[in-house]
């Protein structure tokens, strides 16, 4: 297991709106999309909030495996955005934040999908997402934090 589910800390996370470069697939080169950031940093830089950047894995197909990965940042509105940017809300849910030990991203969207948190699931439709600081490089494997929607009710 590369998820370690026992019991997870939760937090309320959400209300937001993450824009950037997506890919759709079974696999991703996390480091060729973060790369292909650059080439977007004056509307990124213009539109975002704050330093942070989001790795934000979205509308899985449990037939074939396909998701969709979005490397960006999060941003105030996409008006601006150029067309080839995607953009992804967050809503507010609860989340377990998890410490994934994983050697691809599919490995941990494959999981996650699978995975019933020790059963207290619900149905939640919210995208599940990683939080970086400025200061960390989110092609490394170590030291990532997950956030997996758990509830979308009002209490933790």
């Amino acid at each position: 297991m590369v998820l370690d589910t026992e019991e997870p800390e939760t937090e309320r996370h959400g209300n937001f709106t993450v824009a950037g470069v997506a890919h759709r697939g079974t696999d991703v080169d996390e480091a060729a999309l973060w790369d292909s950031i650059d080439d977007y940093a004056d509307d990124l830089g213009d539109a975002a909030i704050g330093t942070d950047r989001y790795a934000v894995m979205f509308d899985v197909d449990a037939d074939s495996g396909e998701f969709t990965y979005v490397a960006g940042r999060e941003v105030e509105d996409t008006d601006d955005l150029s067309a080839e940017l995607t953009a992804v809300e967050i809503p507010q849910a609860t989340y377990a934040v998890l410490e994934p030990e994983y050697e691809s991203v599919e490995e941990m969207v494959r999981e996650i999908h699978t995975e019933e948190l020790d059963g207290d699931r619900d149905e939640v439709h919210a995208p599940v997402f990683e939080r970086y600081d400025s200061d960390r490089d989110p092609t490394t494997t170590a030291d990532r934090e997950i956030y997996v929607p758990v509830r979308d009710d009002d209490e933790y």
